[in-house]
Protein backbone atom coordinates (compact mmCIF):
# COMPACT_ATOMS: atom_id res chain seq x y z
CA UNK A 1 0.00 0.00 0.00
CA UNK A 2 1.05 3.60 -0.53
CA UNK A 3 2.01 5.40 2.46
CA UNK A 4 2.19 9.33 2.76
CA UNK A 5 3.95 9.30 6.36
CA UNK A 6 5.59 12.80 5.95
CA UNK A 7 3.74 16.30 6.09
CA UNK A 8 5.55 17.53 3.77
CA UNK A 9 5.23 15.00 1.09
CA UNK A 10 1.50 15.27 1.78
CA UNK A 11 1.76 18.27 0.98
CA UNK A 12 4.04 18.36 -1.99
CA UNK A 13 1.71 15.44 -3.43
CA UNK A 14 -1.25 18.25 -3.03
CA UNK A 15 0.61 21.30 -4.19
CA UNK A 16 1.92 18.82 -7.59
CA UNK A 17 -1.99 17.95 -8.05
CA UNK A 18 -3.00 21.86 -7.63
CA UNK A 19 -0.15 23.02 -10.28
CA UNK A 20 -1.22 19.94 -13.06
CA UNK A 21 -4.47 21.38 -12.21
CA UNK A 22 -4.78 24.73 -12.56
CA UNK A 23 -2.04 24.33 -15.71
CA UNK A 24 -4.12 22.44 -17.73
CA UNK A 25 -6.86 24.65 -17.35
CA UNK A 26 -5.24 27.72 -17.79
CA UNK A 27 -3.49 25.92 -21.25
CA UNK A 28 -7.15 24.85 -22.47
CA UNK A 29 -8.35 28.16 -22.04
CA UNK A 30 -5.42 29.57 -24.09
CA UNK A 31 -6.70 27.01 -26.55
CA UNK A 32 -10.08 28.07 -26.72
CA UNK A 33 -9.37 31.59 -27.49
CA UNK A 34 -6.70 30.94 -29.94
CA UNK A 35 -6.51 29.83 -33.29
CA UNK A 36 -7.92 26.40 -33.69
CA UNK A 37 -6.65 23.51 -36.04
CA UNK A 38 -7.12 20.14 -36.55
CA UNK A 39 -5.08 18.71 -33.45
CA UNK A 40 -6.56 21.49 -31.33
CA UNK A 41 -9.67 19.33 -30.19
CA UNK A 42 -6.95 16.38 -29.40
CA UNK A 43 -5.03 18.61 -27.27
CA UNK A 44 -8.46 20.02 -25.78
CA UNK A 45 -9.31 16.01 -25.31
CA UNK A 46 -5.79 15.08 -23.51
CA UNK A 47 -6.02 18.54 -21.04
CA UNK A 48 -9.51 18.01 -20.03
CA UNK A 49 -8.79 13.71 -19.12
CA UNK A 50 -5.78 15.07 -17.44
CA UNK A 51 -7.91 17.26 -15.47
CA UNK A 52 -10.68 14.69 -14.81
CA UNK A 53 -7.41 12.55 -13.26
CA UNK A 54 -6.25 15.08 -11.46
CA UNK A 55 -9.87 15.29 -9.61
CA UNK A 56 -10.12 11.88 -8.96
CA UNK A 57 -6.56 11.31 -7.80
CA UNK A 58 -7.79 13.95 -4.80
CA UNK A 59 -10.56 11.34 -2.88
CA UNK A 60 -8.26 8.37 -3.73
CA UNK A 61 -5.51 10.63 -1.92
CA UNK A 62 -6.97 11.23 0.92
CA UNK A 63 -8.06 7.67 1.46
CA UNK A 64 -4.79 6.42 1.52
CA UNK A 65 -4.29 9.08 4.18
CA UNK A 66 -7.06 7.58 6.08
CA UNK A 67 -5.65 4.34 5.80
CA UNK A 68 -2.46 5.37 7.36
CA UNK A 69 -3.98 7.68 10.11
CA UNK A 70 -5.87 4.09 10.88
CA UNK A 71 -3.34 1.81 10.63
CA UNK A 72 -0.62 4.08 12.85
CA UNK A 73 -0.03 3.41 16.62
CA UNK A 74 -1.19 5.99 18.97
CA UNK A 75 0.21 5.44 22.15
CA UNK A 76 -1.80 7.61 24.15
CA UNK A 77 -1.39 8.11 28.34
CA UNK A 78 -4.25 8.83 30.35
CA UNK A 79 -6.10 8.90 34.16
CA UNK A 80 -7.99 5.77 34.38
CA UNK A 81 -10.30 5.02 37.48
CA UNK A 82 -12.51 2.40 35.98
CA UNK A 83 -10.09 -0.76 34.89
CA UNK A 84 -10.04 -1.03 39.13
CA UNK A 85 -12.23 -0.88 41.59
CA UNK A 86 -11.51 2.46 43.72
CA UNK A 87 -8.15 2.87 42.18
CA UNK A 88 -6.92 5.43 39.94
CA UNK A 89 -3.96 4.09 37.59
CA UNK A 90 -1.82 6.01 34.84
CA UNK A 91 -2.38 4.32 31.87
CA UNK A 92 -0.61 4.09 28.06
CA UNK A 93 -2.62 2.37 25.73
CA UNK A 94 -2.13 1.98 22.27
CA UNK A 95 -5.22 3.04 20.34
CA UNK A 96 -4.52 3.01 16.65
CA UNK A 97 -4.15 -0.18 14.18
CA UNK A 98 -0.27 -0.90 14.66
CA UNK A 99 2.63 -1.60 17.25
CA UNK A 100 4.09 1.21 18.98
CA UNK A 101 8.07 0.48 19.50
CA UNK A 102 10.35 2.67 21.54
CA UNK A 103 7.50 4.84 23.43
CA UNK A 104 8.75 7.64 25.53
CA UNK A 105 6.82 10.05 27.83
CA UNK A 106 8.53 13.34 28.40
CA UNK A 107 6.82 15.18 31.08
CA UNK A 108 6.73 19.02 32.19
CA UNK A 109 5.95 18.31 35.52
CA UNK A 110 5.68 14.48 36.83
CA UNK A 111 2.15 13.30 38.05
CA UNK A 112 3.21 11.83 41.70
CA UNK A 113 1.27 8.78 43.81
CA UNK A 114 -0.22 8.26 47.06
CA UNK A 115 3.04 7.85 48.69
CA UNK A 116 4.09 11.61 47.06
CA UNK A 117 6.70 9.68 44.45
CA UNK A 118 7.34 10.61 40.74
CA UNK A 119 5.51 8.48 38.19
CA UNK A 120 8.14 7.41 35.93
CA UNK A 121 7.61 3.62 35.64
CA UNK A 122 5.69 4.26 32.03
CA UNK A 123 8.49 6.91 30.84
CA UNK A 124 9.90 4.34 28.84
CA UNK A 125 7.56 1.44 27.36
CA UNK A 126 9.54 -1.19 24.40
CA UNK A 127 6.69 -2.26 22.46
CA UNK A 128 2.62 -1.77 22.91
CA UNK A 129 0.52 -3.51 20.69
CA UNK A 130 -2.54 -2.42 19.47
CA UNK A 131 -5.52 -1.96 22.17
CA UNK A 132 -2.69 -2.93 24.39
CA UNK A 133 -1.82 -1.21 27.59
CA UNK A 134 0.37 -0.89 30.71
CA UNK A 135 -0.60 0.90 33.87
CA UNK A 136 1.09 2.17 37.49
CA UNK A 137 -1.01 2.83 40.22
CA UNK A 138 -1.59 6.24 41.39
CA UNK A 139 -3.81 5.94 44.61
CA UNK A 140 -7.19 5.70 46.07
CA UNK A 141 -9.55 6.67 43.07
CA UNK A 142 -11.83 9.21 45.57
CA UNK A 143 -8.85 10.89 47.28
CA UNK A 144 -6.21 10.90 43.97
CA UNK A 145 -8.99 12.84 41.91
CA UNK A 146 -9.61 15.53 44.70
CA UNK A 147 -5.75 16.03 44.97
CA UNK A 148 -5.28 16.36 41.04
CA UNK A 149 -8.29 18.08 40.58
CA UNK A 150 -7.03 21.31 39.38
CA UNK A 151 -3.49 20.09 37.63
CA UNK A 152 -3.07 19.27 34.24
CA UNK A 153 0.02 17.17 33.33
CA UNK A 154 1.36 18.15 29.61
CA UNK A 155 4.23 16.75 27.67
CA UNK A 156 5.03 14.42 24.61
CA UNK A 157 5.24 10.96 24.05
CA UNK A 158 7.56 9.93 21.07
CA UNK A 159 7.40 6.53 19.40
CA UNK A 160 8.44 4.68 15.96
CA UNK A 161 6.38 2.50 14.01
CA UNK A 162 7.00 -0.79 12.24
CA UNK A 163 9.20 0.83 9.61
CA UNK A 164 11.18 2.88 11.93
CA UNK A 165 9.55 6.35 11.45
CA UNK A 166 9.58 8.22 14.45
CA UNK A 167 6.75 10.41 15.40
CA UNK A 168 6.31 13.07 18.04
CA UNK A 169 2.97 13.70 19.98
CA UNK A 170 1.79 16.30 22.80
CA UNK A 171 -0.54 15.01 25.31
CA UNK A 172 -2.43 16.32 28.40
CA UNK A 173 -3.38 14.26 31.03
CA UNK A 174 -6.40 15.38 33.29
CA UNK A 175 -8.81 13.89 35.96
CA UNK A 176 -11.61 17.01 35.29
CA UNK A 177 -13.64 14.50 33.17
CA UNK A 178 -13.50 11.91 36.31
CA UNK A 179 -14.76 14.79 38.80
CA UNK A 180 -18.44 14.21 37.57
CA UNK A 181 -18.56 10.93 36.74
CA UNK A 182 -20.07 8.37 38.85
CA UNK A 183 -17.66 6.90 41.66
CA UNK A 184 -18.12 3.05 39.63
CA UNK A 185 -18.89 3.61 36.15
CA UNK A 186 -18.70 0.16 35.44
CA UNK A 187 -19.76 -2.75 37.68
CA UNK A 188 -17.29 -5.56 36.75
CA UNK A 189 -14.47 -4.49 38.75
CA UNK A 190 -16.84 -4.42 41.80
CA UNK A 191 -18.42 -7.42 41.46
CA UNK A 192 -14.93 -9.22 40.34
CA UNK A 193 -13.78 -7.72 43.92
CA UNK A 194 -16.57 -9.05 45.91
CA UNK A 195 -16.10 -12.40 44.00
CA UNK A 196 -12.70 -12.64 45.88
CA UNK A 197 -14.34 -12.56 48.77
CA UNK A 198 -16.27 -15.77 48.41
CA UNK A 199 -13.32 -18.65 49.21
CA UNK A 200 -13.42 -16.74 52.37
CA UNK A 201 -16.79 -17.13 53.45
CA UNK A 202 -16.95 -20.15 52.66
CA UNK A 203 -13.68 -20.93 54.42
CA UNK A 204 -15.00 -19.17 57.41
CA UNK A 205 -18.56 -21.54 56.97
CA UNK A 206 -16.20 -24.63 56.84
CA UNK A 207 -15.08 -24.14 59.92
CA UNK A 208 -17.80 -22.76 61.97
CA UNK A 209 -19.21 -26.34 60.28
CA UNK A 210 -16.25 -28.78 61.52
CA UNK A 211 -16.75 -27.02 65.05
CA UNK A 212 -20.44 -28.15 65.08
CA UNK A 213 -19.02 -31.37 63.85
CA UNK A 214 -16.00 -31.78 66.61
CA UNK A 215 -18.94 -30.29 69.59
CA UNK A 216 -21.28 -33.55 68.78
Amino acid sequence: MVTLHNDRVKTLVRLSLALVLVASVTLAGFILHGPKDNGTWAVLTGLLAVVAAVIGALPALRVVEIQEDALRPRPTPYFDMTSRYSLLQLRVKNLGGGVAYDVQLSWKAHPVDHKGNKVTSLDAISVLQPQDSASVLIGVSNQAVKELSRTRFEGECSFKDSAGRKFHEKFICSVDANQKQLIHDDELPKTLRDLQEVPKELGRIADQLEKFRVTE
